[in-house]
C-alpha cells in the first residue's frame, strides 16, 4: 500500500474547493467542500470510486479511510506485510488497521467487511486512530452526551470515545425535522458524512505536510447539523431486504408528515387515533403517494444475532428502512430481542416496501417481517389446518432456530410495544414472520 499523504497532496489541499468530487456520485451541496478536501488529502480510497455518496459506508470502506487518516496525521506508512487475522476478508488495509488496533473483528475470526458501521462505532474507530498514532487514549472526561435527548442510547463501551469526538466538535449531532438535535448513535453514517467528519478529525489533530507552508483555506466545512442521516438494510438489507436502502435526511426537507416520534415508553398505550396522528399527521391511515411515504422513512441499524454453520452465534447488525416516527420504538424492540436469553437469530428482516395492497402496513413502515422462509404466511381452515401457503415454506419453532416461537423473546418484545403478531392475530390466516403496529 502506498503512503496516502504526500507533499503534493498537502499542497493540493489548499486548493481543495476547486477539485471535483470525482470519487463519489450524487454528492450533496453541503458535503462537496469536505469531500473535495478529503480527495485532495488522499483519504478517499479507490474502493469508493463512483459510489453513491449518500449510501451508508461499510466497515471495509471506513477501514481504508481510517488508515488514510493514520498515515496523513502521523506521517508514517501503515505496514501491509501483515497476515490477515480474519477468514472473511484478505483486504491488506483491513489487516493493517487491525494490526494498528484501529479495528477489531466480530468474533470467530470474522470481520464482517460489508456491514455498515454505526455512528458510535465511527467514534471508537476515530479515537483508535489517535491511539495508534501516539499510544494515548486522548479521552476527554465530559458529559456532553447528556445534552442530546437520545444520549442514553450510547452503549457503555463506546461512551468515552463518543464524548471525546463530541468534545472535539468532530461530531455535532443531527438536526431533526422537529428542530431537536439528536446524536443517533445507532444510526449509520453515509459516505459523505464520513468524509466531513474525517476532514474535521484531520483538521483537529493536524496532518504532516512534509514542510509545506500552510495557508488559509477558502472553503467552509458545513455543520453536521445540516447533514442528513438515514439509518441502513445494510441491512444491508434489504430491507431488508433493505440493507442498501437509504433516504438521506438532507432529501427530507420536503417531508410533509410531521416528525413527531413515538417514544418506546408510550408506544403500547396510544390509541389507534393517537397513533394515526403521530405517524401520519392526520386521523386517517396511510400516505397519499409513494414519494410521500418514502420521505417519511428513515434507516436504523439494530443489533442481531447471526447463526453460524457450526450452530454458534455471533453479533451482527441489520439495517431497516422504517417509519421515522416509529424508529425509536423499533430500536427498543430489537435491543430487547438481542438482549433476550434466547439470542434469537435473525437472517432476514424488512419493513418499508411500497406495495399495491393499500392495507399493507409495509407501505407505511409500521410492519416488520423476519426470517420469512422459516415463518410462513398461510391460510387455515376452521380447525386450524393449513390450506394454502402463500409466502415462505414452513413454521417449525421446535425444529428450526429461525422459526419464531409463539411464547418467545421476539413475540414478547413486539407485544410489549403494542405490535400484533401475524401468528395469532387473525382467524383465517397465519403470518408468522409479520409484526404490525395497527394489527393488519
Amino acid at each position: 500500500m502506498k503512503k496516502i499523504y504526500s507533499a503534493f497532496l498537502a499542497a493540493a489541499i489548499f486548493g481543495a474547493a476547486t477539485i471535483p468530487a470525482a470519487a463519489f456520485t450524487g454528492v450533496s451541496d453541503w458535503a462537496k467542500p469536505s469531500v473535495n478536501q478529503a480527495i485532495a488529502m488522499g483519504i478517499v480510497p479507490d474502493s469508493l470510486q463512483d459510489t453513491q455518496a449518500s449510501k451508508a459506508i461499510s466497515r471495509a470502506e471506513f477501514c481504508e479511510v481510517a488508515v488514510g487518516l493514520y498515515e496523513s496525521i502521523s506521517g508514517q506508512t501503515a505496514s501491509t506485510n501483515t497476515v490477515s487475522p480474519f477468514t472473511d476478508t484478505d483486504n491488506e488495509v483491513i489487516a493493517a488497521a487491525s494490526a494498528l488496533g484501529i479495528v477489531s473483528g466480530r468474533g470467530n475470526g470474522l470481520f464482517d467487511p460489508y456491514s455498515t458501521i454505526t455512528r458510535q462505532e465511527f467514534c471508537v474507530m476515530l479515537c483508535n486512530v489517535t491511539r495508534a498514532i501516539d499510544g494515548k487514549s486522548n479521552i476527554v472526561e465530559t458529559n456532553l452526551i447528556a445534552n442530546f435527548p437520545d444520549g442514553d442510547m450510547v452503549e457503555s463501551w463506546a461512551r468515552a470515545d463518543v464524548e471525546t469526538i463530541i468534545h472535539d466538535e468532530i461530531m455535532t449531532g443531527i438536526l431533526d425535522l422537529d428542530g431537536v438535535t439528536r446524536l443517533k448513535p445507532l444510526a449509520t453514517t453515509s459516505r459523505e458524512q464520513a468524509m466531513v467528519m474525517a476532514v474535521r478529525f484531520a483538521d483537529h489533530y493536524g496532518v504532516q505536510n512534509d514542510g509545506q507552508q500552510e495557508t488559509d483555506n477558502d472553503y467552509i466545512i458545513p455543520e453536521e447539523d445540516d447533514m442528513t442521516q438515514s439509518p441502513d438494510n445494510d441491512i444491508e438489507t434489504p430491507e431488508n431486504g433493505n440493507h442498501d436502502y437509504e433516504t438521506p435526511e438532507d432529501e427530507m426537507q420536503d417531508y410533509e408528515i410531521p416528525y413527531n416520534p413515538i417514544l418506546p415508553e408510550e408506544a403500547a398505550s396510544l390509541t389507534k387515533e393517537e397513533r394515526l396522528i403521530r405517524l401520519f399527521g392526520k386521523d386517517e391511515i396511510g400516505f397519499e403517494s409513494q414519494e410521500q411515504a418514502e420521505s417519511a422513512m428513515t434507516e436504523i441499524t439494530v443489533p442481531v444475532w447471526r447463526l453460524q454453520s457450526d450452530g454458534s452465534k455471533r453479533v451482527g447488525q441489520m439495517t431497516l428502512n422504517v417509519n421515522a416516527n416509529l424508529a425509536l420504538v423499533y430500536q427498543a424492540i430489537f435491543e430487547e430481542i438481542f438482549s433476550g436469553n434466547e439470542q434469537f437469530p435473525i437472517k432476514d428482516g424488512g419493513s418499508y416496501a411500497w406495495r399495491t395492497n393499500t392495507r399493507s402496513e409495509h407501505r407505511w413502515g409500521t410492519a416488520i417481517d423476519l426470517n420469512w422462509n422459516e415463518n410462513m404466511e398461510c391460510y387455515i381452515d376452521e380447525l386450524g389446518n393449513v390450506t394454502q401457503i402463500t409466502t415462505g415454506s414452513y413454521w417449525q419453532p421446535e425444529e428450526d432456530p429461525y422459526s419464531i416461537p409463539a411464547d418467545g423473546d421476539v413475540v414478547r418484545a413486539f407485544a410489549k410495544y403494542g405490535f400484533a403478531w401475524g401468528g395469532d392475530a387473525w382467524t383465517s390466516k397465519r403470518d408468522y414472520m409479520h409484526f404490525s403496529y395497527f394489527g393488519t
